[in-house]
């Protein structure tokens, strides 16, 4: 530790911030609690510039020490406050952050919903660890963006949205109540709805019970006569 704080008072003095990078990757090789007051420096006092140069070995470095020590508010507010005015490398590296820190702690609502628009991100990386995340909640935090990303034209994404939405609504009784709760059935566009059928019903039975549930719910017609029409095709590929 003497040299890291050797280090640490030469680059205090540091207006470079290749140099400040490599620092922060020193310390993420040897993550510790009492690293935390060098990150809180970096934070507190480097201009905006700087500080935007090494916000991502900042921020890998800070999911080091998160992985076995609780981060502080500060932290935490630094860590979203990032994500949302940050390039899409960063973001990604918020998301491993956050996905990190759940391991020891729980999540903070400040992080929970951000877990919960990233799933709906472009960048298809941060949907692939987003939804890692959300695996490991313990409740649901956006419905809407799940249902949103099952309309995904990547296979790997698709295939774990279905797994997350069958650890918060396992059966198909529960399955309609989340699509009937506060109009969520809106946010399921046709393909989405298709890889729900595959999924979720293997006989006629489930089928026909959820169909009726729909057949007799006040959902909007438009929508209503869709997912009746997608249905009527799968039933009849089940009979085969």
């Amino acid at each position: 530790m003497k040299s890291l704080k050797v280090d640490f008072e030469e680059i205090k003095k540091s207006k470079n911030s290749e140099d400040i990078n490599n620092f922060l990757i020193k310390l993420s090789n040897s993550p510790s609690r009492d690293h935390l007051n060098l990150l809180e420096f970096f934070i507190s006092n480097l201009n905006p510039e700087i500080l935007d140069k090494i916000k991502i070995n900042l921020i890998f470095t800070l999911g080091e020490i998160g992985k076995s020590n609780v981060l502080n508010e500060q932290f935490l507010s630094y860590i979203v406050n990032s994500y949302y005015t940050s390039d899409r490398w960063v973001r990604n590296e918020i998301i491993q952050t956050i996905g990190k820190i759940s391991k020891h702690a729980k999540l903070s609502e400040e992080l929970i919903k951000l877990i919960g628009s990233a799933v709906n991100d472009e960048y298809i990386p941060i949907k692939k660890n987003t939804l890692g995340v959300l695996l490991k909640l313990e409740k649901l935090p956006n419905l809407k963006n799940m249902l949103r990303v099952l309309g995904s034209k990547n296979t790997e994404v698709v295939e774990r949205s279905i797994e997350v939405l069958f650890k918060f609504i396992p059966n198909s009784t529960q399955l309609f109540d989340s699509l009937n709760s506060s109009d969520n059935y809106q946010f399921l566009k046709i393909k989405g709805l298709r890889t729900i059928l595959l999924f979720y019903f293997k006989s006629i039975i489930d089928l026909e019970s959820f169909r009726e549930k729909i057949l007799n719910s006040t959902w909007e017609k438009e929508k209503k006569e869709d997912f009746l029409k997608e249905i009527e095709f799968y039933e009849r590929i089940l009979l085969k």
